[in-house]
């Protein structure tokens, strides 16, 4: 992980960094960087977003937002973006290599608890 900046450092970028989750959004990611992601739901509280769902991707993230945009393959997510796409945001932080990468996705898993994660919720489908 990076030496300058704690896992609290990063949490709070993410969830202040928040951008619609639109394909115009997306497609202005630059490709080819590996990191992680999170879905936001926008709550009725101001300044507080549910999270959703977090992500990796050790390829591209920006492919792999679009993945999601189009055709969540999670059912759970799915749903939560078919019925809330208006008012759900996504934040992306880029990591330097894969394994930062997952060790990053698993701590945000670990703090957040994101009701959609497979891997955090295995018994979902």
């Amino acid at each position: 992980m990076r030496d300058t900046v704690t896992p609290y450092v990063l949490q709070y970028q993410l969830k202040r960094n928040l951008r619609p989750f639109t394909r115009e959004e997306i497609l202005q990611l630059p490709t080819g960087r590996t990191g992680v992601y999170v879905l936001w739901r926008k709550t009725g509280t101001e300044d507080r977003n549910e999270c959703l769902y977090v992500g990796e991707s050790t390829t591209c993230v920006r492919r792999r937002l679009l993945q999601h945009y189009s055709n969540a393959q999670n059912d759970g997510l799915h749903s939560q973006l078919r019925m809330f796409r208006p008012i759900i945001q996504f934040s992306v932080e880029f990591t330097e290599d894969a394994e930062e990468t997952v060790l990053l996705e698993t701590e945000l898993i670990r703090e957040w608890k994101p009701k959609t994660n497979l891997k955090m919720n295995p018994d979902k489908s």
